[in-house]
C-alpha cells in the first residue's frame, strides 16, 4: 500500500488559524506573529510536493450553489514530477462531503523547482449550503473492494471561504485603513499599491467614484501589475469597479498610477472597497466545447474616508503667470513644458442670465525638439462649493515648438451673480484614463479686477496703447455712417503664437440713451489684423435711422466659446 501522508494535531492547530487576508495559506507562527507565505508551500502533500490553498468559494449563484477551490502545488525535487491522482474534497459544517472535479486546463506535471495552480469547481442545484469547513486530499484506491479512501492532506478553511460580493472581509490583516499599502501575495510578493486618491463624478451612464492606486514595484525584476478587481461597498450592496489601464509594467523601484472607476446609484455612499482576485475555471460543456467559468475572491478591505480625498481647502494661493506645479507622477505634462496662468476675466456673454469667465494658459516649451500641447481639463469651484467646467477653444496647434509658448482660452460659463473673487482652478487628465478627469493640480485664485480708464488696454497676448482717437459721422445716399480713427501701439506681452480665437477687439457705439447702434470686431491675427499706427474704422451697420449724438465708445475684448461670443470692457470713451 502507498504511504499516506497525515498531517499532526499541530500542524492542524496552526492550520485553523487561516484568515482571509492576501492568501488564506498565511498561518500563525507558534508565538502568534504572521508568517510570510513560503514559496514552497505550507503543507506537504508528498515527499516532493508542498501544497498551498489559495481561494475557497461558496456562493450563490442564481438559483444554484458554486462551490470552487484552487490550490498551488510546489514541486521540490530535480525532476518532472506527476501532480498527484487525488480527489478534492470539501466537508460542510454539517457533516456533508462534496467531491470538487478538476478544471480540464489543470496541468498533469510539475516542473522542478516550479509551481502549479489546479482549480476544482462543483455547482449544486440548491441555492445554499452549509459552511465548508475542511478541504481535503484523498487517495482513492479503486482496485481492491470496497476501494480505499485514505485522507492525504486536511486542511482547515472556514475562516477563508468567500461566499460572494455581500460577503464581509474579516481578519486583521486583511482589514486596511485608506493610504495604507497592501501586498496582494496571491499574485506577486514584490507589488505594493497605495490608495491616495478617490474623487466623484457625474456621468452620463451615472454617479462614478474613481479611485486612483500607487503601484510600486519592490522587487528586483520588471513585472507586469496583474489584473485583480476593486468594488465599491455601501451599507446594502457592492457595486463592481472598472480598471482604466491595462498591461501596466514596472521596472524595479518604479511607481505608476491605476484607476478604477466604480459606477454607482444617485444618494448611494460608499463605506469601504473590496481588493478581489480573479479565478476561472475550464470545463467540457455538451457542445464539447470548452466552457469557462469566472469568479473573483475578495482578499482587502479599504475603509473610506468621509468625502473625496482632494481637499481644495488645502490649495495653494497662486499669482498670475506663476509656473504651475503638477503632480509628479503624470504623464500628460511634459516635464519639459511649462504652464502658467496669465489671465482670469468675467466677461458679458450674449444671452442674458450667465456672465463667462476666461482663464488664459500660457504654454510654453522650454526643451529643444517641438512637443505636443498639452490637452489638459479645468474646473473651477466657487467659495459655496459649485463646480464650473472648463471648455477648451478649438486651437490649430498641435505642436509647440522650442522656445516658444501657445496661449490657450478655457471657457466657463457662470451665474450673473457670481463675484469670482474666491475660485479654486483645477487642472485634471481626461485623457490617460478617459472618460474620468484626474486631477494633477490645482490653486487658489479670482478674476482680475479691471481698470476701463488705463491708457494700456489688455487684450493678452496683446497690448493696446491708445494714443488718439476721434469719431465723425458721414452721410450718404444708403444714410448715415460713422468713421473712426484711432492711433494706436500694439506690443505682444510674450513669445506668444496665437490665432484667431485667442483674443479680439471689439468697438461698440452707444447713444445717449445706452443702446447699441453700431459695432465692429478686429482681429489681432489673420486676415485685416490690427496693426499698430493709425486706423480708420467703418460702422455703417447703424440700427437707427437718424443721427446720433454724442456717442459712447467702449471697447471690450471679445472671445468666441462655443455658447457664443464672450465679450469683457476694458475702455470707455465719450465724445
Amino acid at each position: 500500500m502507498k504511504p499516506t501522508w497525515k498531517k499532526s494535531l499541530t500542524a492542524a492547530m496552526l492550520s485553523a488559524s487561516l484568515v482571509l487576508t492576501a492568501s488564506p495559506a498565511l498561518i500563525m507562527a507558534a508565538d502568534g506573529t504572521v508568517a510570510s507565505q513560503s514559496v514552497r508551500g505550507q503543507y506537504q502533500l508528498t515527499s516532493v510536493i508542498r501544497a498551498d490553498v489559495k481561494s475557497i468559494i461558496n456562493e450563490r449563484v442564481a438559483d444554484n450553489t458554486r462551490i470552487g477551490a484552487v490550490v498551488r502545488l510546489y514541486n521540490e525535487g530535480t525532476r518532472v514530477t506527476r501532480v498527484p491522482d487525488y480527489e478534492m474534497r470539501v466537508k460542510t459544517a454539517d457533516g456533508i462531503e462534496y467531491t470538487l472535479k478538476p478544471s480540464v486546463t489543470n496541468a498533469k506535471a510539475i516542473q522542478p523547482k516550479e509551481k502549479v495552480e489546479l482549480s476544482y469547481m462543483l455547482v449544486l442545484d440548491y441555492e445554499s449550503a452549509a459552511g465548508i469547513t475542511d478541504l481535503s486530499w484523498i487517495e482513492v484506491d479503486e482496485y481492491v473492494y470496497p476501494k480505499l479512501e485514505t485522507a492525504v492532506l486536511t486542511v482547515p478553511v472556514a475562516e477563508a471561504v468567500w461566499s460572494g460580493n455581500d460577503s464581509a472581509i474579516t481578519g486583521q490583516d486583511a482589514l486596511k485603513r485608506w493610504g495604507e499599502p497592501f501586498k496582494l501575495q496571491v499574485l506577486s510578493e514584490t507589488l505594493q499599491f497605495t490608495p491616495v486618491t478617490l474623487i466623484s463624478e457625474k456621468t452620463p451612464q451615472g454617479p462614478v467614484t474613481v479611485v486612483t492606486l500607487i503601484a510600486e514595484n519592490t522587487g528586483s525584476r520588471t513585472e507586469t501589475v496583474p489584473e485583480f478587481r476593486l468594488d465599491g461597498k455601501s451599507d446594502s450592496r457592492a457595486y463592481p469597479g472598472r480598471r482604466v489601464q491595462t498591461n501596466v509594467e514596472l521596472k524595479p523601484g518604479e511607481k505608476k498610477y491605476i484607476h478604477y472607476g466604480i459606477l454607482t446609484e444617485n444618494n448611494v455612499t460608499l463605506t469601504s472597497l473590496n481588493v478581489l482576485t480573479p479565478e476561472t475555471y475550464v470545463q467540457i460543456g455538451p457542445d464539447n466545447q470548452p466552457s469557462v467559468e469566472s469568479y473573483a475572491v475578495g482578499r482587502i478591505n479599504v475603509q473610506l474616508p468621509q468625502k473625496d480625498t482632494v481637499d481644495v481647502s488645502m490649495l495653494p494661493a497662486y499669482e498670475l503667470r506663476d509656473r504651475i506645479q503638477f503632480d509628479p507622477m503624470s504623464k500628460l505634462i511634459d516635464k519639459e513644458t511649462e504652464i502658467s496662468l496669465v489671465d482670469l476675466s468675467m466677461n458679458e456673454s450674449e444671452s442674458s442670465g450667465y456672465n463667462t469667465v476666461i482663464a488664459k494658459f500660457m504654454v510654453k516649451n522650454t526643451g529643444e525638439r517641438p512637443v505636443p500641447l498639452p490637452a489638459f481639463q479645468t474646473e473651477l469651484t466657487n467659495a459655496d462649493g459649485f463646480r464650473y467646467s472648463g471648455t477648451r477653444q478649438t486651437t490649430t496647434v498641435e505642436q509647440l515648438a522650442p522656445k516658444l509658448a501657445y496661449v490657450v482660452n478655457y471657457s466657463f460659463a457662470v451665474p450673473s451673480s457670481e463675484k469670482g473673487d474666491d475660485l479654486l482652478m483645477k487642472i485634471t487628465d481626461n485623457q490617460t484614463v478617459a472618460p474620468y478627469n484626474i486631477p494633477i493640480g490645482g490653486f487658489k485664485t479670482a478674476v482680475s479686477i479691471d481698470q476701463p480708464d488705463d491708457d494700456i488696454l489688455s487684450f493678452y497676448p496683446y497690448e493696446v496703447k491708445m494714443n488718439y482717437w476721434s469719431i465723425s459721422s458721414m452721410f450718404s445716399a444708403a444714410g448715415y455712417m460713422y468713421k473712426m480713427k484711432m492711433d494706436i501701439d500694439i506690443n505682444t506681452v510674450d513669445d506668444i503664437v496665437s490665432d484667431t480665437n485667442a483674443s479680439n477687439m471689439t468697438i461698440e457705439l452707444h447713444d445717449t440713451r445706452g443702446r447699441l447702434i453700431a459695432s465692429q470686431t478686429l482681429p489681432f491675427a489673420g486676415m485685416n489684423k490690427l496693426v499698430s499706427g493709425a486706423q480708420h474704422i467703418t460702422f455703417d451697420n447703424l440700427r437707427t435711422d437718424q443721427l446720433e449724438w454724442p456717442l459712447t465708445i467702449k471697447i471690450y475684448e471679445s472671445v468666441q466659446t462655443p455658447n457664443g461670443v464672450a465679450k469683457r470692457l476694458v475702455k470707455t470713451m465719450k465724445q
